[in-house]
């Protein structure tokens, strides 16, 4: 019987060693920012598709300098002719069947074609900078996502620990109330007027805890992760001194942003790329210049060569003497010319240059420079529009922090006072001194300035910490 039972246990131990590795999502474990942060980079499926952009951009700039080179290619053929036909090597009319083969290479070299080849390597250049600066955009807003969110957890978390403080208060008020009412203290309407706040604080924790849930989700959906309850994250210790202020200026900031933020620098890039296009479409008005040959060679087997001469005599004619005037007669015999001997013969080579000089093809030209000219202007609007909106997004930030910092303040006085006030009614209620109203109110009134004070941290330390991170900081709690 305890073998049997050895053997049961051991084969559930290697089961849930076995889940323990092929199901890891399912385990609990607690996430920091940095993991979290860390994991989106590696799993993101946004942040996936923005590499394959730079992939992309590297193989089109590859292209572009292989364009440069030059193209050689190689030509095979294998035919039958039917009918009245000229032989390609003979230049004999021929009525019969004829097989033939062609053999040859050809390349060519682009000398000149107005620099557009040039500047194909340098647009596209500029292009992968651009897609590296996009994926660099695409990671800070994935990594502002997360740490927005996971604030937002810590928030969540720290209202509903004041939710639940005042369900306890809420709970003993009712303790307290109902030996009141026994004793005779208090009418029993009192008594309700309690039960009635402890349903409604109830109530409160309840959709907070579903505000907590809610965020959880949002992060894991973040994360691309399969929604799971054993979800957690570490709390850092965040605690704001006295002395803590907001220190440079949004106008410095936003220099050390406009340095170093990837949406600058790609547009600048898309602007620089659209320079050198506009440069491309000029080159259409210039020659292209370029230098080509060939070498080939063929067999056909219509051509035939003399194998072998009969040689005779014939009789033309008799003299008047009576003697007969005899002449020469020759027969010939052919075989095909041998594939080698053709192939050998055959041979051709050439070499030559070519110019093709534009004179006139339906405006092509002329409306590709306007085009480009068009998307040059709007490239440099596109990278103002990007400068305003990151000074308008550092200077929102600067006065929400600043904002959030005076507000923090207030409430961290006002939370003191409403404590002690509280703590005051709470004594008289407990003796019957003050009605229930007057106890919830003084309750109420804490738990709601207590909830601003929060707020006023979270948000005054994520502006604080997106404002560090627009300075090129890495964004840490």
């Amino acid at each position: 019987m305890l073998k049997m039972i050895w053997k049961i246990g051991f084969l559930i131990g290697i089961v849930l060693f076995f889940f323990s590795f092929v199901c890891p999502g399912q385990t609990k474990k607690n996430w920091s920012l940095e993991d979290c942060i860390n994991y989106a980079i590696d799993n993101n499926i946004q942040v996936k598709q923005a590499k394959l952009g730079i992939d992309l951009a590297r193989q089109n700039l590859l292209q572009s300098k292989a364009n440069s080179l030059p193209r050689v290619n190689a030509n095979v053929s294998h035919s039958y002719n039917f009918g009245r036909t000229v032989d390609q090597f003979t230049n004999d009319f021929i009525t019969q069947k004829v097989q033939s083969n062609n053999f040859s290479m050809s390349g060519s070299v682009i000398l000149f074609n107005g620099l557009r080849n040039r500047n194909s390597i340098k647009q596209n250049r500029h292009d992968l900078l651009a897609s590296q600066w996009d994926s660099d955009r695409m990671l800070n807003d994935i990594t502002l996502a997360i740490a927005n969110n996971f604030m937002q957890i810590l928030f969540n978390q720290e209202l509903v620990a004041i939710s639940e403080n005042q369900v306890a208060l809420s709970n003993e008020q009712q303790k307290v109330t109902s030996k009141l009412v026994q004793a005779g203290t208090l009418a029993r309407g009192s008594l309700l007027d309690v039960e009635a706040q402890l349903a409604q604080d109830e109530l409160g924790l309840l959709e907070l805890n579903n505000q907590l849930e809610m965020s959880y989700l949002t992060l894991m959906q973040l994360l691309d992760l399969e929604y799971n309850v054993d979800f957690d994250i570490i709390k850092p210790a965040i605690q704001l001194d006295g002395e803590v202020q907001v220190l440079s200026t949004a106008g410095q900031i936003y220099d050390a942003a406009a340095a170093n933020m990837p949406q600058i620098k790609s547009s600048s890039e898309k602007r620089n790329s659209a320079a050198v296009a506009l440069a491309m479409a000029k080159g259409g008005h210039y020659p292209t210049i370029s230098l080509g040959g060939s070498y080939g060679t063929g067999y056909s087997d219509a051509r035939s060569t003399v194998s072998g001469i009969n040689t005779g005599l014939d009789t033309l004619g008799v003299t008047t003497s009576g003697e007969g005037v005899l002449f020469p007669t020759y027969s010939y015999t052919y075989e095909t010319t041998p594939f080698k001997d053709q192939i050998d013969d055959n041979l051709n080579k050439s070499i030559g240059f070519n110019m093709s000089i534009p004179l006139f093809n339906g405006l092509q030209t002329k409306t590709s420079i306007s085009r480009a000219r068009i998307a040059l202007q709007n490239a440099e609007y596109t990278m103002e529009l990007e400068k305003l909106q990151l000074k308008e997004d550092i200077q929102r930030s600067y006065m929400d922090a600043v904002a959030a910092l005076k507000k923090y303040r207030a409430s961290e006085k006002a939370v003191a006072s409403y404590h002690e006030a509280f703590s005051y009614v709470k004594k008289k209620f407990d003796v019957g001194l003050v009605t229930a109203l007057d106890f919830n109110e003084a309750k109420n009134q804490t738990g709601r300035i207590r909830s601003e004070l929060a707020q006023a941290k979270y948000d005054f330390i994520f502006k604080t910490k997106l404002l560090e991170f627009y300075q090129g900081n890495p964004l840490v709690f």
